[in-house]
Order: structure tokens, then sequence, then C-alpha cells
């Protein structure tokens, strides 16, 4: 992937942008900005350290993501539980 650095933004005049650039760099006030709690705080996702080279050489051998080797094992022992 090549990546290119611009001064120029499509369908934006360079004032815009520099009226946007300026604005940026003056900063944001955030704290009356409502928050939001994060959905997944409180779960941790573990898996055993004695688990990982498997899981990673699994994932190798059928040419899937270590996360995809992981929800199928899951799923399939779900199954038969």
């Amino acid at each position: 992937m090549n990546i290119e650095i611009t001064d120029h933004v499509p369908g934006l005049s360079d004032e815009q942008v520099a009226r946007a650039v300026t604005e940026a760099e003056s900063g944001y006030d955030l704290t009356d900005r409502p928050s939001e709690p994060n959905p997944h705080l409180g779960r941790v996702q573990l898996v055993p350290t004695d688990l990982l080279d498997a899981i990673d050489e699994r994932a190798a051998r059928d040419g899937e993501s270590p996360e995809a080797v992981v929800r199928q094992a899951l799923a399939a022992y779900l199954r038969t539980a």
C-alpha cells in the first residue's frame, strides 16, 4: 500500500482546509461531551499462553486468522456441550 501525503483535499478549497487546520490546532473543549460506556469493559478475552503457538500453527495450516481458529474451536465445543 502506498500512502501519499498531500495538502489538497478533494471537494474543499485551500481556504476551507486552512480554516479547518487552524480550528483543529486550537483544540477542542471536550469537557461537555457526554461519555459513552465502553461495551467491552468487564469482558476480558484471554487465551492461555500454552495454546498460543498451537493456535498460530493451526491458523497458518488452515490459512485462517488466529481469531477464526479460536472462534471455530469454541463453536465446535459449544455444539457438543
